[in-house]
């Protein structure tokens, strides 16, 4: 049974959330949306072959498909254009928040500065005292 939508310009209420990740190959990140209290995980934000961001669907593993995976959640054409540029918006946000200089702060760096801080905090701590009991003493 489809649910069918009087008036078609209007846009459902959308909760987006984004998680940028390191680059691996072409995938930046992932998407959550929730709509109308249905929340849909795992879309992805994929970087096409000439360098622009699209949004990818949700999809399973699935032999008899020519790509070895299927879509398991599909957008109405009319409404996957603001569909793509709510999601991508999104993300274009979360990374400028985490950037220095316009530049986003690489994964390894991050590690690197974590790293440093724990090497201080851990060098200010006082040593260890080692115990002078043996073996046979403790309980």
């Amino acid at each position: 049974m489809a649910i069918e939508n009087s008036d078609q310009a209007m846009m459902p209420k959308m909760d987006i959330s984004v998680r940028p990740i390191e680059p691996q190959g072409n995938l930046y990140g992932f998407a959550s949306v929730t709509v109308g209290g249905i929340k849909i995980d795992d879309f992805k934000i994929v970087e096409n072959k000439d360098g622009e961001l699209f949004v990818g669907m949700p999809s399973k593993p699935d032999k008899s498909s020519n790509t070895g995976y299927r879509n398991t959640v599909y957008v109405d054409k009319d409404f996957k254009e603001e569909f793509t540029a709510a999601v991508i918006g999104k993300y274009s946000a979360a990374v400028q928040a985490h950037t220095r200089e316009g530049k986003p702060e690489r994964m390894a760096d991050q590690v690197a500065k974590a790293s440093k801080e724990a090497e201080k905090h851990n060098a200010a701590l006082p040593p260890k005292e080692k115990s002078t009991k043996t073996r046979g003493d403790r309980e």
